[in-house]
């Protein structure tokens, strides 16, 4: 059986909040993914209050989850800051899981640890789920199964987000070995070996069974915003009901 949580980007989407939770309500979805891209800009980022926001979410029964992409330029303290810009929305929403997407160059990677450790740290008392999510190939944090096992170890309660999208099939096996620190699923397709493509199900080749045998922690549908899968058009109302059709059924 399937774990009961589905979802749907909506940072930056192509219509109100609002609208976006009655339709993943109406079809099936109970989890929709936000992405904070300016920290502590939330609010402005969906042109909705964040108690609003939270309401909404609410109404509908539907778990918000959310994404921080942070851009790291090599600066100590960079995570933790920005999950502390974004504490007052994350409580008025009700986010219960939080992860951080760092983006960055080679000289942020020694400072990691320490950062996510000290974000770690605030989140928990805040009573966040937080984890931290891989990078695909042609990124420079984050990318190898190397890099993402050594900086679990060394920040013992951070959580992993795992994209099947990002992953070399030559790497699955490493990322599956860390199911127990999983803590949430991107699903989307991708022509391997070429990663990041972010296609409705069916149009690529991974490994969905792989996705689906994670029963108990949330799987988001990342579909469309790229311009390898056509843009933020191709996350259409059907492209992702068909997707959700596939991962539920297999077929």
């Amino acid at each position: 059986m399937l774990g009961r949580f589905f979802g749907r980007l909506t940072g930056g989407n192509w219509r109100p909040p609002a609208q976006e939770l009655a339709f993943a309500a109406a079809t099936g979805f109970d989890t929709v993914q936000i992405r904070s891209d300016r920290a502590g800009e939330i609010e402005d980022e969906l042109g909705v209050g964040a108690a609003e926001l939270g309401a909404l979410f609410d109404d509908n029964g539907v778990e918000p989850v959310l994404e921080m992409l942070v851009r790291h330029p090599g600066e100590p303290g960079t995570i933790p800051r920005a999950l502390r810009a974004n504490l007052q929305a994350i409580d008025a929403i009700g986010f219960l899981r939080v992860h951080v997407h760092p983006v960055g160059p080679h000289e942020a990677a020694p400072i990691l640890a320490a950062d996510f450790a000290e974000a770690l740290s605030i989140a928990e008392e805040a009573g966040l789920i937080f984890a931290v999510e891989h990078n695909a190939p042609g990124h420079r944090l984050l990318v190898e199964p190397d890099e993402i096992e050594t900086l679990l170890e060394a920040v013992p309660g951070l959580g992993f987000v795992w994209d099947v999208n990002h992953t070399l099939p030559e790497h699955l096996a490493r990322f599956l070995a860390l199911r127990e620190r999983v803590t949430l699923v991107h699903v989307s397709d991708t022509p391997l070996p070429e990663t990041n493509h972010h296609l409705p199900l069916g149009r690529g080749n991974v490994d969905l069974d792989a996705a689906r045998s994670f029963l108990d922690v949330p799987l988001v549908l990342e579909i469309g915003g790229l311009p390898h899968s056509g843009g933020p058009g191709l996350d259409t109302d059907e492209a992702l009901v068909e997707s959700l059709a596939v991962l539920r059924t297999g077929g």
